[in-house]
């Protein structure tokens, strides 16, 4: 018989990395994954990385230095606080595009052994007659470019037409301005991807063992019938001696004779006073040692016996499974925990300082040339939820695949509880001991897990960051005025042609100045 095989998972990857390597975002060798589905590292591809990254930045700063004009009149009639905000959001896009850039670089043997170890899971769950189905994975990566793109090409080209002085020829530079968050996208559409097989993995485990717990629940329910008129005929019948050491083969218990009760029977004596000289009330109706022998199921325990070996290689089999699914998702978790807490960062920051930018945009003041966008708040809606889009998919994503993987002990002791047998549920106790410590989460370099729980941390500190600016502007702005109050007072305080005192100087002196000379002596 062949082995069977499964088809690697990165054969419905072709668009997404063609896009990838034509962009150069990623240096993998294209033949080698054309031809044998697999990610192997590429120095010319390296070569082709390095030279994409230093010419977006080139084209970038030249992006940033034709729109100077503008940051430097906001410098000039603007406060600090803004022109501050604008140079430091300005770069941290870039950041996050080299980052993704370098991470791709350094990681490139280390993200070719993970999917080859998600292949392996792939075959030993075939073992198992675990199918995962990946057909659906294609079809997800185009909708998930399709919205990259449609997003992109939404947010550049209306800013672009309604924002940008489009009849210079510099102004096609502009279209740089959408590569650092671009390349992003691509980036973390290979991550979620691959996080999202994981997680169906731990699903396709979940639901093996839950088909399991229904197949024990239904025959021992199916059992219990069946044997419910045996234990009754059992009862009735007086055992002979063959009959008695049948049923203590079968039983592992002695049998239970029907007791003959003579005319002379022996009553227990029953006291009449207790330890403390109270009077104790005999209960009129005693119970009688009843000759039934105890309620079991024989058949279902014999089967049960019988299958206990097969179901503990089963339950190792899945178990180990599990653990390595974990590892995979923590090497996963390493390899992206660079651009994962850029991107959480720039989503925070750009988030806020984009609100703060559309508030300064409402009070007509200045803001930085490359958050123009802020001055249209249709355009703002899509950016903000463009970007918000992306953190928290990614965060939900992750935090379900975690609930996934945990789910894994609740079904085993489930299992456990379904087989009603000590020597497996002792099995389900030892193996939960080991999915209890190689549980997965998935954080940004350790600084936080991403969870539900961050999302609500980071939505409440936006909401008071952005108040925070809004008054340090309103202070701004408080002081500029009345800095410019007292210039138009003094301007119009009326001088000599000499360059004498002002009347009001006149009319201080002579308040409080001596009049005359006879006042002195």
């Amino acid at each position: 018989m062949a082995q069977q095989t499964v088809k690697p998972i990165l054969l419905h990857f072709g668009q997404l990395f063609l896009l990838c390597k034509l962009l150069g975002l990623y240096p993998h060798n294209l033949e080698a994954f054309r031809h044998k589905h697999a990610l192997h590292s590429s120095k010319i591809g390296t070569a082709v990385v390095i030279a994409t990254m230093f010419a977006i930045n080139i084209f970038y700063n030249l992006l940033i230095y034709s729109f100077s004009e503008e940051d430097h009149a906001l410098k000039a009639s603007q406060s600090t606080l803004t022109f501050v905000i604008g140079i430091f959001l300005t770069y941290i896009g870039l950041v996050m595009m080299m980052t993704d850039q370098w991470s791709a670089i350094r990681n490139q043997s280390k993200i070719g052994e993970l999917y080859e170890r998600i292949r392996a899971v792939d075959e030993q769950l075939l073992r198992e007659n675990i199918t995962v189905d990946n057909s659906a994975i294609s079809k997800r990566i185009l909708i998930m470019i399709g919205l990259t793109v449609a997003c992109e090409l939404t947010i550049l080209v209306s800013t672009y037409v309604t924002l940008v002085d489009y009849t210079e020829w510099i102004s096609i530079l502009w279209f740089f301005s959408g590569f650092p968050t671009f390349y992003n996208s691509l980036d973390k559409i290979w991550f979620a991807i691959t996080l999202n097989a994981l997680r169906q993995r731990f699903f396709r485990i979940n639901t093996a063992l839950d088909e399991m717990v229904a197949f024990y629940e239904k025959r021992g329910f199916r059992c219990g019938k069946d044997t419910t008129s045996l234990k009754t005929s059992i009862t009735h019948e007086d055992f002979g001696q063959s009959l008695e050491y049948l049923y203590k083969e079968l039983t592992h218990m002695e049998a239970i004779k029907r007791p003959s009760y003579g005319k002379n029977k022996i009553s227990p004596v029953a006291h009449s006073l207790n330890s403390f000289g109270e009077a104790i009330e005999m209960p009129k109706n005693q119970q009688k040692l009843s000759s039934q022998p105890p309620t079991f199921n024989m058949i279902y325990e014999t089967e049960l016996n019988n299958e206990i070996d097969k179901v503990e290689e089963k339950l190792n089999n899945l178990c180990q499974l599990h653990d390595e699914i974990c590892e995979i998702g923590k090497m996963l978790n390493e390899l992206w925990s660079y651009p994962i807490l850029v991107l959480m960062a720039y989503g925070f920051l750009i988030f806020t300082a984009q609100l703060y930018f559309l508030y300064c945009a409402t009070q007509r003041q200045s803001i930085p040339s490359l958050f123009r966008s802020a001055k249209n708040a249709i355009i703002t809606t899509i950016y903000l939820s463009y970007t918000a889009g992306k953190c928290i998919y990614l965060i939900y994503l992750s935090w379900k695949t975690a609930l996934e993987s945990k789910r894994t002990g609740i079904c085993l002791h489930k299992c456990g509880v379904a087989a009603d047998n000590n020597l497996l549920y002792e099995i389900v106790n030892h193996l939960s001991l080991k999915l209890l410590n190689h549980s997965v989460d998935f954080s940004a370099c350790g600084f936080f897990t991403l969870d539900m729980e961050t999302l609500y941390g980071v939505s409440g500190g936006i909401t008071s960051y952005l108040i925070i600016l809004i008054q340090f502007n309103l202070a701004a702005q408080q002081a500029k005025d009345a800095v410019h109050n007292d210039d138009e007072t003094t301007s119009l305080l009326p001088t000599t042609g000499e360059g004498n005192a002002t009347t009001i100087l006149d009319l201080f002196t002579t308040a409080f100045m001596p009049t005359t000379h006879s006042a002195i002596n």
